[in-house]
């Protein structure tokens, strides 16, 4: 009898046992004071996303948080909130957007993924994207937007927000065709406005943005010199520069335009020299380096001459990056080019395939022609830990292939590519 005790007691305790560890029920570790993390879009090594769309479709897109009880996401388009919620489902006009992703807790305590939101348009809407160096455009100045499908385009509205509810001014251009509007921007005050196209029937198309500059700006062309020779800066409202300080070096006979001011670079030895401009009233002329669009810059000397420079990212595309025969007529044999470069982080755009639909991530390089099979200059080339920039012999090879096809073409992928230089 006492053993049929023992083993009652014995088949009660395991019961109590097995109801305590039912698998269904989780043991719950989140707090209110943890720290946010967002674990779904994947952190890459930069901590940049990329993400791309293609109108009309909308954007769709979600994250998973943890705690993710405690957590409101919060959703950016250049700086500016557009959503609340886990998951965005949005339509946005065409256009590049700098995509914020941000998660808060109830504690105040937060963290963000950020990146890039490209929206293609339609193959049959209008569209004019924004160059590499941006839309820059003084007040009572004619304008020309570049583009597809443009002569549907009967006005162009500027406006001050994403979604185009503030409406800042309503041009109607001088001259329309498929590819050009030309206008004059009205007088406007300072600012950054995102461009719309509007149709016939009232439908509005996105084109990325423009820039308003009133002052004097002076836009690229002072990274760098070579001493004695030709030293072109361009900006907007320049007409009135005087004067153009390097180092201790101030050059008063110069050539000054709306748009650009030529003059002879001071001898000086390579390295780096302190750069500014000033108007006939005195007044300093400001460099479009960022937001605080400062008076002095860092300018270097250099013996390299430069036979290309912008902000391209490579493509299997002979004419998007090309230094033409005659741009490379007074490189000399036995010359070395400078192919300067950046590594585009995991996630970002500039990866997306097209045709396959999907991120194709890797690095590699092409120096070719127009006529490519044949007539490389350099074989590709991996560029993953490649340092830049990338340097090359230019040979009596080099020569009659670029002479014979017309130009010298940069093709690869993952990479993005900013001067060209020859020593």
């Amino acid at each position: 009898m006492k053993t049929k005790y023992i083993l009652l007691l014995a088949a009660l305790a395991v019961t109590f046992v097995l109801s305590g560890c039912k698998q269904n029920e989780p043991f719950d570790t989140q707090s209110s004071d943890d720290a946010p993390l967002i674990l779904v879009p994947y952190e890459t090594k930069s901590g940049l996303i990329g993400r791309e769309v293609t109108n009309p479709a909308t954007y769709v897109d979600s994250v998973i948080v943890t705690p993710s009880r405690y957590t409101t996401v919060n959703w950016y388009l250049d700086n500016d909130l557009v959503f609340t919620g886990m998951k965005i489902d949005m339509s946005i006009l065409s256009g590049k957007y700098a995509l914020t992703i941000e998660a808060v807790t109830t504690a105040g305590k937060r963290t963000t993924r950020s990146g890039s939101l490209i929206v293609n348009p339609a193959p049959d809407d209008p569209y004019s994207a924004a160059p590499s160096a941006g839309r820059h455009i003084v007040p009572g100045m004619p304008a020309t937007l570049e583009g597809k499908n443009l002569s549907h385009v009967k006005e162009i509205v500027l406006t001050g927000d994403v979604f185009g509810q503030k409406v800042v001014k309503t041009i109607t251009p001088a001259s329309v065709t498929d590819t050009q509007l030309e206008f004059t921007l009205p007088e406007m005050e300072d600012g950054a406005y995102y461009v719309r196209l509007k149709d016939e029937a009232g439908k509005h198309y996105g084109a990325d943005m423009l820039n308003v500059h009133n002052g004097v700006l002076a836009l690229s062309g002072y990274e760098v010199f070579t001493p004695l020779m030709e030293w072109v800066i361009t900006g907007v409202n320049l007409k009135n520069v005087v004067s153009v300080k390097v180092g201790e070096v101030e050059i008063t006979e110069l050539t000054a335009t709306s748009t650009t001011v030529t003059f002879t670079a001071p001898d000086l030895a390579t390295g780096e020299y302190k750069l500014s401009m000033r108007n006939a009233d005195g007044s300093p002329v400001h460099f479009g380096t960022g937001t605080d669009a400062p008076t002095e810059v860092v300018t270097r000397a250099t013996l390299e001459i430069t036979l290309w420079s912008g902000e391209e990212t490579l493509a299997w595309d002979a004419d998007r990056i090309k230094v033409t025969a005659d741009e490379m007529a007074n490189v000399q044999v036995g010359s070395k080019i400078y192919v300067y470069f950046s590594v585009l982080p995991d996630g970002d755009p500039g990866y997306f395939d097209p045709e396959k639909g999907e991120l194709n991530q890797y690095q590699v390089l092409r120096v070719t022609t127009p006529w490519w099979d044949g007539y490389d200059l350099v074989p590709q080339t991996d560029m993953s830990n490649a340092p830049s920039p990338f340097i090359f012999d230019y040979t009596d090879d080099c020569k009659t292939k670029v002479t014979t096809c017309g130009a010298m073409s940069l093709v690869g992928w993952g990479l993005k590519i900013t001067k060209i230089t020859c020593k």
